[in-house]
Order: structure tokens, then sequence, then C-alpha cells
């Protein structure tokens, strides 16, 4: 059964919610907290094109973007990441990989560790730190990125059942 108008808008209301819960509890709950911060917007931007397809993960990774280069992160640089991560993500699991929690992980361990070494690539090339400084703060963001990927994950997931292509399955 095609999506009617009413159930786009739908579909898109709860991921801008989730979107907007991600960024709050990123930024605002774990930010303050004595640990790394993750970087829960790029996995939220994969969790999209896994569970929507292509097309939808590019348009909802570029919003993700706008959230968090709003939040301070590259600038316009980080809208055209996040969504080239939501459209390969969904290039993928359409093609390669399954339209699930593996597919998902699989390809949110390839963005997090895009996301990574683009920063500490990025911040080598300016002379920001040295190297081992850089990966002293990449590790663990990494790793509470990839932590916390499946609850990004499962926020996706609920929009998918009950707003988006699953339910239209």
């Amino acid at each position: 059964m095609p999506m009617t108008r009413r159930d786009k808008i739908l579909r898109w209301t709860a991921y801008l919610i989730a979107l907007w819960v991600v960024a709050v509890v990123n930024y605002y709950v774990l930010a303050p907290l004595p640990m790394a911060l993750p970087q829960l917007l790029p996995i939220l931007a994969v969790a999209g094109g896994t569970l929507e397809g292509a097309p939808f993960g590019a348009v909802y990774g570029f919003a993700a973007g706008l959230v968090m280069s709003g939040l301070g992160h590259l600038g316009p640089g980080c809208a055209a990441a996040l969504a080239l991560f939501g459209w390969a993500a969904g290039l993928t699991t359409q093609y390669l990989l399954r339209r699930d929690v593996w597919g998902h992980l699989i390809c949110s361990v390839a963005a997090a560790l895009l996301w990574e070494l683009w920063e500490v690539g990025s911040r080598l090339l300016t002379g920001a730190a040295p190297l081992r400084v850089l990966l002293g703060v990449a590790g663990p963001e990494l790793l509470w990125t990839l932590l916390l990927a499946l609850p990004v994950y499962w926020a996706g997931r609920f929009c998918c059942v009950n707003y988006g292509r699953i339910y239209h399955e």
C-alpha cells in the first residue's frame, strides 16, 4: 500500500522527533558527563538510510548534519558528510547487506571509523595536536559511539515500524 501525504508527514515528524531526542541526549545529557563525547548523529543518519533506503537516508542525513553543524561541527561540510553516510548506508543495505540491526551495525562501524579518521586527519594536518593526543581522544569517542549505536538504531526502528517503510510493506 503506497504512503499517503498524511503518512509521509507522520513519518517525517517521527524521524525529526527522533533526531531531536538523539541530539538532546548527545549534546545535553552525555556532554557534561566525564567521558568522551560520542558522535550519535552520524549513526542516526546511517539508521535512516539502513531502514528507509538511500534517498531517505541522504535527506535525513543532511538534516542531521545541519543540526550537528548548528551545534558547532564542521559547518556545511558536516551536512554533506552525514548525507553521504545516510545515502551510502541505504545503498549498502539495499544491495549488499540486510536492512536489519546487523546491516546497521556494519554500516555504523564504517561511518564511525570514517568520521574519526576525518577528525584525526584534519586536526593532524592543521597541527592542532600531536597524533598521540588525537588518538587518545578519538579512541574513547569511537568506543562510546559504537556502544550507543544500538539505542540509536532502536529510535530509528521505532519510527520505521510505526510510521515508515515497514509499516507500509
